[in-house]
């Protein structure tokens, strides 16, 4: 069996990628691109460059990459690649692109390690929990006995002499579990050995995300209790090779009969999954990350740490519904969870070995959450994040926090703050976003793109607690040479109120609530 799966992704990026060219030695500086409707979700790219034309091309390469890529797997188009094989049915050996054909090999191999926790056929559980969404009608035992004895027999034979599948069933498959992360794999590996003057980089898709060359950044892992911009994250890491996964609830679910379920289904029993509510794993390559965070989101915790303690390069940080979180053997040390709480020991049914730790929530005095969906261009599929700003002024318009700040930046320095002009025109603002970096990269399960959530529990940004009285929400937009447009809310800190927001060209819909908790004190 093997343990980190490595070898049909080096087998599938040499089979596409074009040779690189060495990386020059010059000083090199950071740029970041951000773009929205990218696979359902919002793309981030970071960039370590010796150019501004370097850094563009990296763009340009991951974008490509990303297209071609999503023509071979997406679920959503008639005219994938995936989609045309599938049409078949049962058919006759058919010879498939090197992409399809090691994306199908990755999901054997992690389909017998996992001893069926992981399993591309899981899409016909899916579909009928999502139709009993639709229908509101839960389904029935023995419904979900017919679906699973479907699913676990074999879909597919292999023959790797002609690079050729031919179907064994016609149930329907779904490859997203492993697809995201073999485009995050290619479009990161293959920037990176083509365009010249490309130092490093890192490639996030909704929270998933790769890092290639001489690259390091920070990775907050989302709380799943609480995943807004501006709440504390569970653990932070340093990651300067490798990928990081988190798999989820916090995001998708499916609603029936006013009870929420998770959007991951067990393909051994077909329901949803309920112990883990969130599995972040690190891994060598973001394809492992992402189907071992799936197969963690499956098994039970104790399995889950057995399974990853037993793959090289392979850690994981899980949390239960019981807010109890549990960490892999070698979950790097430095990357323990934060606020967190030994005293009280978990149930003796999840408890699995001393690398343990139980949340202990923090209430706040107050408690806002923000919530904004971007504009979708018209007839664009995929489109560029425009500047946003999200901060509270003082009765005196002096700005006192900065919750959120959405930003390109394709030139080095600050020049590309001053789009958004109200909330730079402030010297101390600017000033501290100099001196410190406002848009962090978060690892957190996929959500829809251009929907965005911001928590702020009153303090300004030196942390002190601001006094009661009167204040305003500001949500200020701007595309480079294009529109703005800004949003106002005045209200008053130790009042409770909640509030829909007009939107506009930039921000399509804007919604406020604030509470306070008197219990929590400061």
């Amino acid at each position: 069996m093997p343990t980190t799966f490595k070898s049909p992704i080096a087998a599938f990026l040499l089979a596409i990628a074009i040779a690189g060219v060495s990386a020059l030695t010059c000083q090199a500086a950071e740029y970041r691109f951000f773009h929205e409707g990218v696979l359902g979700t919002s793309l981030e790219i970071q960039v370590s460059a010796n150019s501004q034309d370097a850094a563009k091309k990296a763009e340009e390469s991951v974008l490509e990459s990303i297209d071609r890529l999503d023509s071979v797997f997406s679920t959503y188009s008639s005219q994938s690649e995936l989609a045309g094989f599938l049409s078949r049915g049962q058919s006759d050996a058919v010879q498939v692109s090197p992409a399809l054909y090691s994306a199908i090999q990755v999901c054997e191999e992690w389909t017998r390690a996992s001893k069926g926790a992981f399993n591309p056929a899981v899409e016909l559980l899916t579909r009928k929990w999502a139709k009993g969404e639709q229908e509101e009608l839960h389904p029935n035992d023995a419904e979900i006995r017919a679906a699973v004895s479907k699913i676990g027999s074999a879909h597919w034979r292999l023959d790797a002499s002609t690079r050729s599948v031919s179907r064994n069933s016609d149930v329907p498959i779904s490859l997203n579990a492993v697809a995201k992360g073999i485009i995050l794999d290619h479009a990161a590996e293959s920037a990176l050995e083509t365009i010249e003057g490309l130092q490093g980089l890192m490639v996030n898709i909704g929270g998933d995300l790769r890092v290639a060359g001489s690259f390091q950044t920070q990775v907050d892992i989302a709380n799943p209790g609480a995943d807004s911009i501006g709440s504390r994250p569970l653990a932070s890491i340093m990651l300067s090779q490798g990928a990081v996964a988190t798999s989820g609830s916090s995001e998708r679910h499916f609603t029936i009969d006013g009870k929420l379920y998770s959007h991951i289904i067990d393909p051994r029993t077909g329901y949803p999954v309920e112990q883990t509510v969130s599995a972040t794993v690190i891994a060598d390559t973001a394809c492992s990350a992402d189907a071992v965070a799936t197969i963690c989101s499956v098994l039970s915790v104790q399995e889950s740490l057995a399974f990853v303690n037993g793959l090289p390069g392979v850690d994981c940080l899980l949390v239960t519904a019981a807010n109890v979180l549990f960490m892999s053997d070698n979950w790097p040390a430095d990357a323990k969870p934060a606020d967190t709480t030994t005293e009280e020991k978990a149930d003796a049914d999840t408890k699995a070995g001393t690398n343990v730790q139980t949340q202990q929530p923090k209430l706040s005095a107050h408690e806002m959450l923000v919530q904004f969906e971007i504009g979708k261009p018209e007839q664009s599929r995929r489109y560029r994040r425009p500047y946003v700003a999200v901060w509270i002024e003082d009765k005196d318009a002096f700005p006192v926090k900065t919750l959120s700040l959405f930003l390109m930046q394709d030139n080095p320095g600050p020049r590309w703050y001053r789009d958004v002009r109200r909330w730079y025109s402030d010297d101390q603002l600017r000033k501290l976003v100099d001196d410190r970096d406002l848009i962090a990269t978060v690892s957190k399960p996929t959500r829809n793109p251009g929907k965005y959530k911001v928590t702020w529990d009153g303090r300004d940004d030196s942390g002190a607690a601001l006094k009661p009285g009167k204040y305003t929400l500001l949500i200020e937009s701007a595309r480079e040479h294009g529109s703005y447009e800004l949003i106002k809310h005045d209200f008053e800190l130790g009042k409770e109120f909640s509030a829909d927001l007009k939107g506009n060209v930039e921000i399509a819909s804007a919604s406020v609530q604030y509470k306070v908790n008197q219990a929590a004190g400061e």
